[in-house]
């Protein structure tokens, strides 16, 4: 089994959080040229989290699969072998003792990116960063303006408080659990990771305490 690497983990939810910050300012201008700026730092922002899953599954993956690049591949092969791969928004509380258990909240994803949902942002934007084939219809890029705008919201409450499940070994699982600060000023707080050894000792515990939304 592949070794977890929280090193690893926190420089792609760092470059993720320069992205959506990058994004935000690109989506705020009406240019055509603006938009599809915006669409491609989306199409990356789902790439990094695609990898994200990478990193905390990479068992469940072939060689092949575990070096793919593209998003909604990755998504697939993985919703092929598991249920539980996806960031998932919430919150912590965090124990004050080393002997006591972290409480997981779920927050749902009502106001977040479902993994249905990133397969079709990551499709669209695939069809905005390239040029506008003269033969085919011409492309809604206002209404992608709109929708970039949506997709953005969607992935910050996906990633900004998130926990996703790791397996450890075949009979231990952790939960390592992430707070992203999206200010961007002089108090902007770091980004809080941490790793909780849990009392896990199965997936289908894992799932059960997951899919409890």
């Amino acid at each position: 089994m592949a070794e977890f690497s929280k090193e690893k983990y926190a420089t792609i939810v760092s470059e993720i959080r320069d992205r959506i910050l990058s994004a935000e300012i690109f989506a705020n201008e009406k240019n055509r040229v603006f938009i599809e700026s915006t669409s491609l730092q989306i199409r990356k922002i789902l790439e990094l989290i695609a990898y994200l899953s990478v990193l905390v599954n990479s068992e469940k993956l072939n060689h092949k699969q575990r070096h793919e690049y593209h998003a909604g591949k990755i998504i697939d092969y993985l919703l092929e072998r598991t249920t539980i791969f996806y960031p998932l928004p919430s919150h912590m509380i965090h124990p004050s003792k080393e002997t006591e258990q972290p409480v997981l909240i779920p927050l749902g994803f009502k106001n977040a990116l479902t993994h249905e949902q990133f397969r079709d942002a990551y499709q669209l934007c695939g069809k905005v960063v390239h040029a506008q084939h003269p033969l085919k219809p011409d492309l809604d890029i206002q209404g992608v303006f709109q929708k970039n705008k949506e997709i953005l919201l969607k992935i910050k409450s996906l990633i900004k408080s998130h926990t996703i499940g790791i397996r450890k070994s075949e009979d231990k699982y952790t939960f390592l659990h992430v707070e992203i600060d999206f200010t961007n000023h002089e108090t902007t707080k770091p980004s809080f990771i941490r790793e909780y050894n849990t009392q896990i000792y199965s997936e289908k515990q894992l799932i059960e305490i997951f899919n409890a939304v």
